[in-house]
């Protein structure tokens, strides 16, 4: 049974209510300054009525590529204000995926950093979409000068919790991305139920290494720790030295690190012997924790508590595994469905498989999406009786903890990103020399997988430099972390009798292909 959300209070007036408590304290820290909580909602509040003053109204959707720091959150939380629908993009995009994706949103504004600027620029923006730069260099254009010619009065909207509050861009099977809708409703649940499993509050120093416009960069830890008061540290980029000093000097507490950042962190951390004695939880989460890391993490860091998580942009969270069951529950366990969630595997039809049987995962829960944005065959598709086909193969032991076995769907987790296969199998299989292509993920000591392409060539297209030169025809069009790692060349790709490449058979024939 869905619940009804019309006395449910929204993020933004969470957030007021932190800065009524503990106006004084530190919300956000990036690096080269630091907002204390009223000071951060006054900042939103004038974003706010600068998009308003550009004619943003409830459901007009504000599109950004920023990477962390106090833009993002201000514009993220000002269009959440206004009724807005935010679509954070992701900064490392090229031009033609933003524009696939700002056609398909339609929103009214983009707003761009300095770095991302040239591909924003070069994209096509649908009718009436304006873009801002955010840098001090952008003229007429820049998201200063619209903040600077903000009316006073910020005006505010009763929030319909059940509207589209977010709109992130996600991929499935078939390659091209879809939006996936977030209501208010589903980002306002989330937080308490979180901060409360994750123990978050007023004392939290949460460290955010990750991309703020990843769902797990802003919905997971982020916003549960700025609704509960504590202090959210950001990062632009990922840097080992610099996040092991800011963990000591800071008094971090809680930390979300993919497993390659942590592959990274562990030989300083072995070699240097860091005071690390704040850090209660280490969380690990977008790809598999490989047991090696885990074993290091555990010896070097006794005190802190090593968590990890399951979860789909589509869905959120879904599991937790928590410190004292990380060894007790080997192999794949990802733990049992978190409070608000359910979870079951089933089969083909429909029917839950029998305890330790595999089956696909499907879930249900509040904070799930309500659906892909204009795309109602592929909500369809995904949503069955209410309950979200996740793609993934899995399996319950007899104490309601998930096993993740496989994946259905055809995603090569690379350092914690999601690479769609068949989005990169078609952009390569546009090069004249390329007959056939399979995209696959093999094992990667620090990504955790790969991307490997597996290439039959068109006759008379091939010559010695022809894999850097599809390397370089994959960089100029896909976002850096799509592109192969490894382009092999094959006379025939593996076919069944119905004439579907297998893949497994090429994931066995390359999985030592990075074998140290």
């Amino acid at each position: 049974m869905r619940l009804e959300p019309h006395n449910a209070i929204d993020v933004v007036a969470l957030m007021r209510r932190a800065a009524r408590t503990y106006p004084d304290r530190i919300a956000f820290q990036w690096e080269s300054g630091s907002l204390a909580y009223a000071a951060l909602m006054v900042r939103v509040d004038r974003v706010a009525a600068a998009l308003a003053g550009a004619g943003i109204e409830p459901g007009d959707r504000v599109a950004f590529m920023l990477r962390n720091g106090p833009t993002f959150l201000a514009v993220y939380l000002a269009a959440l204000h206004l009724g807005a629908i935010c679509v954070p993009l992701n900064f490392r995009l090229k031009a033609a995926e933003v524009t696939f994706q700002v056609l398909d949103a339609e929103p009214r504004l983009l707003i761009a950093d300095e770095a991302s600027a040239p591909e924003a620029a070069a994209a096509t923006l649908p009718p009436g979409c304006r873009l801002y730069i955010d840098a001090p260099s952008a003229g007429a254009q820049s998201f200063a000068t619209l903040i600077s010619a903000a009316p006073d009065h910020t005006p505010a909207h009763r929030i319909d919790m059940a509207a589209p509050a977010s709109l992130l861009y996600t991929s499935g099977t078939t390659g091209m991305p879809k939006g996936v809708i977030r209501s208010h409703f589903a980002l306002a649940y989330l937080i308490p139920l979180r901060a409360a499993a994750m123990g978050i509050g007023p004392g939290t120093v949460h460290l955010a290494p990750t991309p703020m416009f990843n769902a797990g960069g802003h919905e997971f830890m982020l916003l549960e720790t700025l609704a509960s008061g504590g202090t959210v540290i950001v990062r632009r980029r990922f840097d080992v030295t610099e996040v092991i000093d800011l963990v000591a000097r800071e008094r971090v507490t809680h930390a979300y690190f993919v497993p390659t950042m942590g592959i990274r962190l562990m030989d300083s951390i072995e070699a240097a012997n860091p005071d690390w004695t704040s850090l209660m939880m280490w969380m690990s989460a977008s790809a598999p924790l490989p047991a090696p890391l885990r074993d290091r993490i555990r010896a070097a860091l006794p005190a802190t508590g090593l968590w990890t998580s399951y979860g789909i942009t589509e869905v959120g969270a879904v599991t937790f595994l928590r410190p004292a069951d990380v060894m007790r529950k080997p192999g794949h366990c990802v733990g049992p469905p978190m409070m608000g969630v359910a979870a079951r595997c089933v089969d083909d039809a429909g029917h839950d498989v029998a305890t330790g049987d595999p089956g696909e995962v499907v879930c249900r829960s509040p904070e799930a999406m309500s659906g892909y944005w204009r795309n109602p065959a592929a909500t369809a598709d995904t949503i069955r009786d209410g309950w979200i086909r996740t793609g993934d193969v899995g399996a319950f032991d007899d104490e309601n903890y998930l096993y993740l076995l496989d994946r259905i769907k055809d995603i090569v987790i690379s350092g914690g990103d999601n690479v769609y296969a068949s989005e990169v199998e078609n952009h390569l299989a546009s090069s004249p020399a390329v007959q056939e292509v399979a995209v696959i993920g093999v094992p990667h000591p620090e990504w955790g997988e790969a991307v490997v392409a597996v290439v039959v060539v068109r006759a008379g297209h091939m010559k010695p430099d022809l894999a850097a030169a599809l390397a370089a025809f994959a960089r100029a069009d896909l976002a850096h972390y799509k592109c192969p790692k490894h382009i092999a060349f094959i006379d025939e790709l593996p076919r069944s009798e119905y004439g579907k490449v297998l893949k497994a058979d090429l994931r066995k024939r390359y999985r030592d292909l990075f074998a140290t």
